[in-house]
C-alpha cells in the first residue's frame, strides 16, 4: 500500500520510527515534504503528490497545530477527500492534541499512551484499509465525541476555570427578541416619535417600508435609533427586550444548574453574556444562587458571588436603569470597543481567555471585536492547541449535499484557528443536555 504520511518536521523523529514500521509490514512510504515554488497552488500541488497515495496519514501534534505549513496541508487534504468522495485520511495522534473532526469523521489511532501498542493497532487497521468504501476503515478511536468534551470541561469545572460566555441564541430560546425583530420593534417606535414630533404623515407601516426600502446594517440601523430615541433609548429598548414577557428556558435552566456550587469541586469561575437582558440572573436568585451583574469597571463582586460579565451593556427588567453605560447596540459603539484595547470589557474578555477555558454557548463568531481578542489569546497561546470550545449546529443545508461537508470544515477551520474546538450538535435543542452532562447530571437514558 502507499501511504503519504504529513507532519511537522519537529516530529520527525516519531515520524521516523512509524515509517520504519510501515516499511518492515511491505507498506511504501513517502513523508517528505511536498516542493513548493512561488505561485505554486497549494492544493493542487498536494493533490499531485498524493494522487498515488492509498492511504493519508496526518500525524496530529502541538507541534503540527503550531506549523502553518502543516495546517494548510491538512486543509488541502481534507477538501481532496471531499471532492473524491472517499476516506482516505487517518490522524496519527501523538500527544495529548485533540484531532479536528474534519480530519477523519470521527476515527483516528491513538499512539500518545502506548507507542508500541498503538502502532500494532495501526499496521492491524491498515491492512484491512480499503479507501474506496468508507465504511471499511476501521481505525479504533473515535475523534473526541460531545461525552469526551463534556468530561474534559467538567474536569475543568471542577478545577474552577471555567467561564461560560454567553451569545444571543441564549435569551433568543427564553423568548427575547432576536436582533432583527428587535430593531424592527425599536424602528416603529422611532417612527412614532417622528411622527408626533414633527407632524410627519408617516403611516403605521413606515417602519417595515423603511427597513425594506434602505436594507440598512444592523449596526447602521442601531446608530438611526440611537441618535432619534436620544435619552429615551436605552428605556425603549428594554421595554422592546421584554415586550413579549421572556423568563427562563432549558438551556438557562441547564446554565443554572452548571453555575451550582460543585460538592466536589470549585464553582463555575464566571459568565461572559453578549446580552443586554438579566434572565440568566434571574434564575440564578431563584435557586439561590449568588451572583452579581458586572457591568463597568467600578463593580466588584462578593468572594461567593458569581460574576456574569455583561460586556455590551445591561439592562434590568425592573428598577432604575445604569447611568453612564453606553450599550454597544450600534456603529459607533462598536467602533469605541474595537479601537480601546483598554477598555474594562475587553480586559474582562481577554483575561479569561488567556486564564480559563471557555465554553462558547449561543455565539456565532461575527463580532469582529471578539474575534481579535480570541486571536490575541490565541497567539499568546504557547502551545498552540485549542483550549477553548464552542457549540455548533451541524450545516443542513440539503440532503447530502457537499456543500454542507464543506461548510462545516470551514467552519470547523475558522473556529480552529481561533482556539476553539467544535462541538456539532444536530439541533440546539441538544445542548441543554450537554450542558447539564459538565454539571455532573446524567444523559437522558442511562
Amino acid at each position: 500500500m502507499h501511504i503519504f504520511i504529513s507532519h511537522s518536521s519537529q516530529d520527525r523523529d516519531v515520524v521516523e520510527r512509524i515509517v520504519l514500521r510501515l516499511k518492515s509490514a511491505g507498506h511504501t512510504v513517502w513523508f517528505d515534504r511536498i516542493e513548493l515554488r512561488a505561485g505554486d497552488n497549494l492544493q493542487l500541488k498536494i493533490e499531485e503528490g498524493l494522487k498515488a497515495a492509498d492511504a493519508l496519514l496526518v500525524v496530529v501534534s502541538t507541534n503540527s497545530f503550531r506549523s502553518q505549513w502543516v495546517q494548510h496541508e491538512f486543509s488541502a487534504m481534507a477538501f481532496a477527500d471531499l471532492s473524491k468522495g472517499k476516506r482516505r485520511i487517518i490522524p496519527v495522534k501523538i500527544d495529548n492534541s485533540e484531532v479536528p473532526s474534519y480530519l477523519a469523521d470521527r476515527l483516528y489511532v491513538d499512539l500518545s499512551k502506548n507507542f508500541e501498542s498503538g502502532l500494532d493497532r495501526l499496521v492491524k487497521d491498515l491492512s484491512h484499509f480499503d479507501s474506496s468504501v468508507e465504511a471499511s476503515m476501521p481505525p479504533s478511536v473515535g475523534v473526541p465525541d460531545k461525552r469526551h468534551h463534556a468530561e474534559k470541561l467538567r474536569g475543568t469545572l471542577q478545577s474552577g476555570r471555567l467561564t461560560l460566555v454567553c451569545g444571543a441564541g441564549v435569551s433568543v430560546a427564553a423568548g427575547v427578541p432576536v436582533w432583527g425583530e428587535l430593531l424592527f420593534r425599536l424602528l416603529g417606535r422611532m417612527m412614532e416619535r417622528l411622527c408626533k414630533s414633527h407632524s410627519m404623515p408617516i403611516d403605521p407601516k413606515a417602519a417595515a417600508k423603511f427597513q425594506r426600502r434602505h436594507g440598512s446594517s444592523s449596526l447602521i440601523l442601531g446608530k438611526y435609533l440611537k441618535n432619534n430615541l436620544g435619552r429615551d433609548f436605552q428605556t425603549e429598548t428594554r421595554d422592546a427586550l421584554y415586550s413579549s414577557t421572556p423568563t427562563s428556558s432549558p438551556l438557562i435552566e441547564s446554565i443554572v444548574r452548571l453555575s451550582r456550587p460543585q460538592r466536589d469541586g470549585k464553582p463555575l469561575d464566571s459568565i461572559i453574556t453578549f446580552n443586554f437582558d438579566c434572565l440568566i440572573e434571574e434564575s440564578l436568585v431563584a435557586s439561590n444562587i449568588p451572583n452579581h451583574p458586572i457591568f463597568s469597571e467600578s463593580i466588584g463582586h462578593g468572594a461567593h458571588e458569581l460574576p456574569v460579565y455583561h460586556v455590551h451593556g445591561y439592562l434590568p427588567r425592573t428598577g432604575t436603569l445604569p447611568t453612564g453605560v453606553e450599550l454597544v447596540f450600534s456603529e459607533d459603539a462598536y467602533h469605541s470597543q474595537f479601537l480601546d484595547p483598554f477598555s474594562w470589557s475587553n480586559l474582562v474578555q481577554l483575561n479569561k481567555l488567556t486564564q480559563n477555558t471557555c465554553l462558547f454557548v449561543g455565539v456565532s463568531l461575527t463580532d469582529p471585536n471578539m474575534r481579535r481578542l480570541l486571536d490575541v489569546a490565541w497567539r499568546k497561546n504557547l502551545n498552540k492547541a485549542p483550549s477553548h470550545y464552542i457549540v455548533k449546529k451541524i450545516p443542513r443545508f440539503s440532503d447530502g449535499d457537499i456543500l454542507d461537508d464543506v461548510t462545516k470544515l470551514l467552519e470547523e477551520q475558522d473556529a480552529n484557528a481561533l482556539g476553539l474546538n467544535v462541538v456539532w450538535f444536530e439541533e440546539y435543542s441538544e445542548v441543554p443536555q450537554f450542558l447539564n452532562e459538565i454539571a455532573g447530571a446524567k444523559l437522558n437514558g442511562e
